[in-house]
């Protein structure tokens, strides 16, 4: 589960670039353009500027820009990775991917990090175009860069990567606090990778998804039209999904978690509730209504319900063959900037809840197969002087062992002892509990 919380890739190694050329002309030492024309891949210069008039983030600043001269000036104005140079990137992506009247081949492709350079001067889109394998599923696409670039001039790549890591985790309840300090009880109290309950118990998973602050106060989710990510959740068959109880997000600067509305996410359970997953379309929109700017970094929770079932797989007392309930969540997230639709997926990460039997057999006297005694009722307490008030309500399983019961209603039924002297409790917390033999 560790594994889930790192980070850090070869960015030199494994990402790749192409150019795009928007305009050429000559670039001083200043990395100022001047005797400007369209470029290679803006041959529908009208068409472009027509189309660039109506992007609903730039067609304010641009609707006098008639010619070339009007766009170059409006541009003149833009400060590195701001709002509109932002836009203007994101815009000429879009069009040269998606415009029949664009010309899409590259000035140069697969350029490698800090190790390729531009034929030509003038003012270019950079790319990231890396061929990730699919096996290596854990990465992701790095912003575009607006670039003026002097001719045969090395291409400096300002790394904006943000990969998100996610993190499953179960609650294990204060047994002493329940049952009293008289008791000897597991000791992994709270949230963890793993935890013990009974069957029937409800208790609560968490999923911790991390969304990286831009390095360098860099503004790299900026680059994308919107962030989704998904949590995709498995539960092992020995455990039920019961029901969804929040869902929060918070700054990765600190603060006070805000809860994301409904409208924001969608829950997919998956029948019979072992799988299901909640995706939130848009997580800029969550951390602006939350307060904060998603390029601070965010961390998103969701917490919900589930209880141990029927098919739980059990440990017995003496701790031989031990079981786990093992449960997993891996998170989709946006990965390329150039595609909306462009979902990555993390490592998994685990979480085990356990849970015990406890077998007993009750003898007349002797200890011997022939000597087994059926018809002996017991109950089950949480203490030695075992009082009403610490009994353990048990209900009577249609295999004939016994287990806890949760419901209001519940008053507890006594165990006997059948016609091998056997009276078997199943799915316990672990602890120590103490037998009384209420019935001779």
């Amino acid at each position: 589960a560790d594994n889930a919380w790192e980070t850090e890739e070869d960015l030199n190694e494994k990402h790749e670039y192409d150019a795009f050329q928007i305009f050429k002309g000559n670039v001083n030492d200043a990395n100022e353009i001047s005797n400007v024309e369209w470029g290679k891949n803006i041959p529908d210069h009208t068409g472009f500027l027509a189309q660039l008039k109506e992007d609903s983030t730039l067609r304010i600043p641009f609707q006098n820009a008639d010619d070339l001269q009007d766009v170059l000036a409006v541009i003149s104005t833009w400060h590195d990775s701001d709002d509109n140079s932002i836009a203007f990137a994101r815009f000429v992506c879009k069009y040269i991917y998606t415009d029949a009247n664009a010309n899409k081949e590259p000035v140069i492709q697969g350029g490698h990090t800090g190790a390729f350079e531009l034929p030509m001067a003038g003012y270019y889109l950079i790319v990231d175009t890396s061929p990730f394998s699919e096996g290596d599923s854990y990465h992701a696409y790095n912003s575009f860069l607006l670039k003026v670039n002097q001719a045969h001039y090395h291409v400096q790549i300002k790394h904006k990567v943000v990969k998100p890591t996610v993190k499953k985790e179960v609650f294990d309840n204060d047994d002493k606090s329940s049952y009293g300090d008289n008791n000897s009880w597991g000791d992994n109290d709270g949230w963890g990778s793993s935890a013990d309950h009974a069957i029937n118990e409800p208790f609560q998973f968490r999923l911790i998804a991390k969304l990286p602050a831009s390095k360098d106060n860099g503004r790299a989710y900026d680059y994308y039209d919107k962030y989704t990510v998904c949590f995709n959740d498995t539960l092992s068959e020995g455990i039920t999904f019961d029901r969804l109880d929040k869902v929060e997000i918070t700054s990765g600067a600190g603060g006070t978690p805000k809860v994301i509305n409904a409208a924001n996410y969608t829950l997919t359970p998956n029948d019979p509730q072992s799988f299901f997953k909640l995706s939130i379309d848009n997580v800029k929109t969550c951390a602006v209504a939350a307060g904060f700017n998603l390029n601070d970094g965010a961390t998103i929770t969701v917490t919900y319900t589930a209880h141990l079932n029927d098919k739980a797989t059990v440990n017995t007392a003496n701790g031989s063959n031990t079981t786990d309930n093992k449960n997993s969540v891996f998170l989709q997230y946006s990965n390329n900037p150039r595609i909306n639709t462009s979902l990555d997926k993390t490592p998994t990460s685990e979480a085990c809840v356990y849970t015990y039997q406890l077998n007993n057999t009750k003898y007349h006297d002797e200890v011997n197969e022939n000597n087994k005694l059926e018809g002996a009722g017991f109950r089950l307490y949480s203490a030695g002087t075992c009082n009403n008030a610490e009994e353990i309500k048990l209900k009577m399983n249609e295999d004939g062992t016994y287990s806890r019961d949760f419901s209001t209603e519940g008053k507890g039924v006594e165990m006997f002892s059948d016609d091998k002297g056997q009276f078997n409790v199943k799915g316990l917390d672990a602890g120590t509990y103490y037998l009384k033999e209420t019935t001779t």
